[in-house]
């Protein structure tokens, strides 16, 4: 769900899948910024985030995907923001090459995720291949692109 510059301060909800049994994972390259994520956004008023989770990765990748865990929660107190990241699979639909909110859509060994990634989410993709299972972890968001990001939503 793309956002405008202000930042609306909702919680959400991102998801990671893999294939190959974990040797590759989905990211999305974002059109409002020229970095990879995680597949993501918004969680709605009402929505779970279990919920929010599910429709933004039909939204942002075309498929169709089931919640396998929750990795954890990642509070980010720079942000007044609450990301809640899952573990799914794919069971179903056709991937969306370019969409509303994606510019690219490629599967990645997890070794080798790109440079350029929203802050944090090598750590998430980390923590979720290692086993988190609902892990709660406040994170100081003190590198690079977590700075030039808080700076672009002030």
């Amino acid at each position: 769900m793309l956002r405008n510059k202000k930042r609306d301060r909702r919680p959400s909800a991102a998801v990671f899948f893999c294939k190959n049994d974990g040797r590759d994972i989905l990211l999305v390259k974002r059109k409002d910024l020229p970095l990879w994520d995680l597949p993501g956004g918004g969680i709605t008023e009402g929505e779970t985030p279990e919920t929010a989770a599910v429709r933004e990765a039909y939204e942002e990748t075309g498929y169709t995907i089931a919640i396998l865990r929750k990795a954890g929660e990642y509070e980010r107190p720079a942000f007044h923001d609450t990301q809640h990241v899952f573990i799914g699979t794919v069971i179903g639909g056709t991937p969306l090459i370019h969409g509303p909110e994606t510019a690219d859509l490629r599967w990645f060994r997890p070794n080798r995720l790109p440079l350029f990634m929203v802050p944090n989410r090598k750590r998430q993709v980390k923590d979720g291949l290692n086993g988190a299972a609902d892990i709660k972890i406040t994170l100081k968001d003190r590198n690079l692109l977590s700075i030039l990001d808080l700076l672009r939503k002030k």
